[in-house]
C-alpha cells in the first residue's frame, strides 16, 4: 500500500527547534537529526503497523541515533505525524 505522510505544524515546529539546538552544539548536526527523523518517517510510511499504539490510536516510533520519539496516527491511507518529542520530556505533554 502506498501511505501519504502529513507533517503537522505543531510536529514540524519541534523538528525544526531541535534541529536548531542540535546545529547550535556542533555544526551541521541539527541537519543529521532531520535525516535520522526522514529516514524514521521512511520507516513508518513503509510499515505504519510496525510500532505499537501508545495512546488511543496514536502510535510512537523511536529514532536510533537521537533519543526522539514520532507520535502518529494511521486515517485510511495518510500518516498523520502529530508530535516529534524528545523522549526525556514529561510524556504527558504531548497529549496536550
Amino acid at each position: 500500500m502506498i501511505y501519504n505522510v502529513v507533517i503537522s505544524t505543531k510536529a514540524l515546529e519541534e523538528l525544526y527547534d531541535s534541529a536548531e539546538w542540535y546545529n547550535s552544539k556542533k555544526e551541521n548536526l541539527g541537519f543529521e537529526f532531520i535525516n535520522e527523523v526522514d529516514s524514521t518517517i521512511d520507516i513508518i510510511k513503509t510499515n505504519p503497523l510496525l510500532f505499537a499504539n501508545v495512546y488511543g490510536n496514536f502510535r510512537m516510533a523511536l529514532t536510533n541515533r537521537f533519543p526522539f520519539e514520532i507520535f502518529y496516527t494511521i486515517d485510511n491511507y495518510t500518516i498523520v505525524i502529530h508530535h516529534i518529542f524528545h523522549a526525556s520530556r514529561n510524556p504527558e505533554n504531548w497529549k496536550k
